[in-house]
């Protein structure tokens, strides 16, 4: 039997499945629940929010987790399916070696005149084709049927043969993967649905392993993950189901709620949750609205809702107006965690001077956006530009203002001198000079002087060492960096640093076309060209007293967050907000397990970014409960005039 409660954004969903899990755990072994939910920050709230006296083992997984326990405990079973043991168990790849690794192939294949006609670089590309295995295995496609989508995309013979190249490059990276048993998330899902699942005895297993199946937030689940719930239902005794009508801005980054709605939601007992805790009838309605104006052009009529339209000439004008916005409703007793800034391109400019004006008044700023590198992270970027000057032979490129920001950091020089000394430091080949002969010692000072040789000697002393690079970046963080009282996000971002480097270190070993030796200079330069994102390692605690900063998909899809009071939508003017997820080589949308026609075209595409627009439009204003800030200038950070069209849907 299953029991699906469905309902609006913040309608209770997800605590009705919490407490019917700890009723249920009250009665049986935790290790007879399975729970499925969105990601790794689902799960670990769901794990957080449990409150039971006495539990065993939980069970409460992502898709992609739940595999990769599975693919690891029956290891052996999937080897005998390959027909060759190569390793007792396998390597899971991150995403920084995959990345690397098919970047590689697709050099490889440009050094042959291949690519010509593709404006994205060799890094780019390697994206677009791993996001094309990750979409085909996402939706139980074969890599063939995914060449063949994409090349009917094709209006002519010399694209159609850059998608044959891109499919050539994409097969010799699956097998090349699966010879050395190193495993990429595309992989993992493949030997999972093509050999592991299609196992009688492990199917006869899994489908009496547990008494009861809770899923929460279906309309997040990918095709092939709705292939798996749909088998273990076959075993359990009942089945809870959240699902989201609101949800569906999941779809355009590979989840199927269309498809989920047709195969779970119907016949079985559905409860109904009609009211909302997160939002307002007013809120709504404008989102109503403005889903008709895009989608069909219908005017949008003045609402109290929007409490000011804040329309500036330079984008710095306009950023200082939302603090002093921002401010006044903190001082009117607002806390800062019910206050979000949402903007499409959270870029630098914007989170420092909102960073810097919020930190005059007393209050702090979170950014919960996903494309935040790791080098934004300033010690993180200490420890890179520590490496290239003791391994200056590695002549890797690094920008003076990278320079200046790590002397500020560990010198502790104003902006002045910091620039000044960089730029002696670049036009000195990345060696330290000594500040006698350029004859800068006065301009620094005596004090300041003395700092600097002491980390020159320092710099000069880890040169005749020759250490391999973890080690290194362990002793610079220790000697140079721990003590500048690094905050705990710095801590994590160097740990994450020398985290990445260990694994990739431990899957290109695999590769026996790389040296060992050579690693440390690959992995900088990977890094260095902006590979690894810094993970977002938040939760409900790190959000307290703190403004909230993020991207449409980031505010939507951290799980602490149930709504704010006042929201800040900024950048209306910036083309980006109309920007979809369809790339040169890859589109989710053509690759769409619905999509069986696999037609696209210029109207298609233009409709699968208005209605993404719309569902981050819905979805948002759904979490706002008292009002709605715009902010907007005519040029953007750069000086360039903006002319995208969400500030003429809210009649700005």
């Amino acid at each position: 039997m299953s029991y699906i409660y469905t309902g609006s954004t913040g309608s209770g969903k997800s605590t009705k499945l919490q407490e019917k899990y700890e009723k249920l755990a009250r009665e049986v072994r935790t290790e007879e629940i399975l729970v499925f939910t969105n990601d790794s920050n689902s799960v670990r709230r769901w794990r957080n929010d449990l409150d039971l006296n006495k539990m065993g083992s939980l069970h409460i997984y992502s898709y992609f987790g739940f595999l990769q326990r599975e693919i690891q405990k029956y290891w052996d079973l999937i080897e005998e399916d390959l027909g060759e043991r190569k390793a007792l168990a396998p390597i899971f790849m991150t995403v920084e070696p995959a990345h690397y690794l098919m970047t590689q192939l697709v050099e490889k294949e440009r050094e042959k005149g291949s690519f010509k006609d593709v404006r994205s670089t060799s890094s780019q590309i390697g994206v677009q084709l791993i996001d094309n295995l990750n979409y085909s295995e996402l939706n139980g496609l074969s890599i063939e049927e995914v060449g063949d989508r994409l090349v009917s995309l094709a209006d002519n013979g010399e694209k159609k043969f850059t998608y044959k190249i891109g499919l050539k490059v994409m097969k010799g990276f699956r097998k090349l993967c699966l010879e050395r048993r190193c495993i990429d998330y595309s992989l993992l899902l493949h030997l999972y649905n093509k050999y592991l699942v299609k196992r009688k005895g492990y199917l006869e297993e899994l489908k009496g392993r547990y008494k009861y199946l809770i899923i929460d937030d279906l309309e997040k689940m990918v095709p092939v993950a709705q292939d798996l719930i749909d088998v273990i239902m076959q075993g359990v005794e009942e089945t809870y189901i959240s699902f989201n009508e609101e949800g569906d801005f999941a779809k355009f980054f590979g989840s199927a709620p269309q498809l989920a709605k047709e195969r779970f939601v119907n016949g079985e007992k559905i409860i109904e949750l009609e009211e909302s805790y997160t939002s307002s009838k007013e809120g709504r309605e404008l989102a109503q609205k403005l889903g008709d104006r895009i989608l069909d052009g219908r005017e949008v009529t003045p609402t109290p809702f929007i409490k000011k339209i804040i329309k500036e000439e330079l984008r710095g004008e306009m950023i200082f107006k939302i603090g002093e916005e921002i401010s006044s409703l903190l001082a009117g007793g607002i806390n800062p965690k019910e206050i979000a800034i949402i903007t499409p391109f959270p870029d630098k400019v914007l989170e420092f001077n909102l960073e810097s004006y919020l930190k005059e008044n007393g209050h702090q700023l979170i950014s919960l956006s996903k494309n935040r590198l790791l080098l934004d992270n300033s010690f993180a970027q200490g420890l890179i530009v520590l490496t290239l000057l003791v391994k200056r032979e590695w002549e890797i490129e690094i920008s003076t203002t990278a320079i200046t920001q790590v002397l500020n950091l560990i010198l502790d020089l104003d902006p002045i001198r910091s620039s000044l000394l960089a730029q002696k430091v670049k036009e000195n080949k990345m060696v330290l000079p000594n500040l006698d002969h350029i004859g800068i010692r006065g301009e620094i000072g005596f004090s300041l002087s003395e700092k600097y040789d002491k980390f020159r000697e320092w710099v000069e002393d880890r040169r005749e060492e020759e250490l391999e690079l973890e080690y290194f970046f362990r002793s610079a963080f220790g000697g140079i960096l721990s003590p500048l009282h690094p905050q705990a996000e710095d801590i994590l971002s160097c740990r994450q640093l020398i985290n990445s480097f260990v694994k990739f270190k431990k899957v290109m070993k695999e590769f026996k076309d790389f040296e060992e030796r050579d690693l440390g200079h690959r992995f900088i330069q990977m890094i260095n060209e902006g590979t690894l994102a810094a993970d977002l390692l938040v939760d409900s605690q790190a959000i307290e007293e703190k403004v909230i900063l993020a991207t449409p998909y980031s505010f939507l899809a951290f799980p602490y967050i149930e709504s704010v009071k006042y929201l800040f939508l900024l950048d209306t003017s910036s083309e980006l907000w109309y920007l979809g997820a369809s790339k040169e080589l890859s589109n989710p949308y053509i690759l769409a397990r619905e999509n069986e026609e696999g037609e696209w075209n210029d109207l298609y595409d233009r409709k699968a970014k208005e209605e993404q627009l719309v569902s981050y439009l819905k979805g948002i204003l759904a979490k706002v409960t008292h009002g709605l800030y715009l902010g907007d200038s005519k040029l953007d950070s750069r000086g360039w005039e903006q002319t995208g069209e969400l500030a003429e849907v809210f009649n700005i």
